[in-house]
């Protein structure tokens, strides 16, 4: 038979699994948006389908559009970590080729991916919107072997390689994948997901 004493002392003792039992539920209601599927290391970006039609990846703007956009840019849009994609584009105009755009915000954003010129190795993404009847950068994302997909909810997935610990340099094996929200005209990135730890 329990003792009221030995009653009180197992309460005690629960007290600390009970808050741990409580913060993972809390943490749940701040979970990922479950249309996002993280892949293995190794295997392509989640394909996640936008929740309203865009139209061709090359309207309202050509990549040769775009790309003289970028090019020019200054202010905000040169202050968001632009210089390698303009250097690159400068000298390559076939690095740069529009992907599939996406509806955020009852507005249409065009994706452009910059890969490097002597491999072609996808290394940087620009999110470009209609002003004024022009090309406006609205957000860059740079990352190794980067894919940016639309989402559901007028959302963007953002996912790259990593490197883990004992990777050669040639094949890196993690990831990491950050989804951004359209809110009060500018792109939020919310937390960064990612698997980097060595085996």
């Amino acid at each position: 038979m329990t003792t009221h004493s030995e009653f009180r002392h197992a309460r005690r003792a629960l007290r600390p699994l009970a808050g741990v039992l409580l913060g993972v539920l809390l943490l749940a209601g701040c979970a990922p948006d479950p249309g996002l599927r993280v892949e293995d290391p190794g295997v392509p970006a989640p394909t996640v389908t936008a929740s309203e039609p865009a139209g061709p990846p090359d309207e309202p703007f050509s990549a040769g559009e775009v790309r003289e956009a970028i090019i020019s840019a200054n202010g905000p849009a040169r202050q968001q970590g632009m210089d390698q994609v303009h250097e690159v584009l400068l000298v390559c105009s076939g690095c740069l080729r529009l992907h599939d755009p996406f509806i955020a915000g009852g507005q249409k954003f065009q994706i452009a991916m910059v890969s490097t010129p002597s491999d072609q190795q996808l290394f940087a993404g620009v999110v470009v919107s209609e002003e004024d009847g022009e090309p406006e950068v609205n957000l860059i994302v740079s990352g190794h072997d980067l894919t940016l997909t639309p989402g559901r909810g007028g959302t963007l997935v953002a996912q790259e390689s990593t490197y883990r610990e004992r990777d050669p340099e040639c094949c890196p094996s993690g990831w990491s994948v950050r989804v951004y929200r359209y809110h009060d005209g500018r792109f939020e990135a919310g937390q960064r997901i990612s698997q980097n730890s060595g085996n």
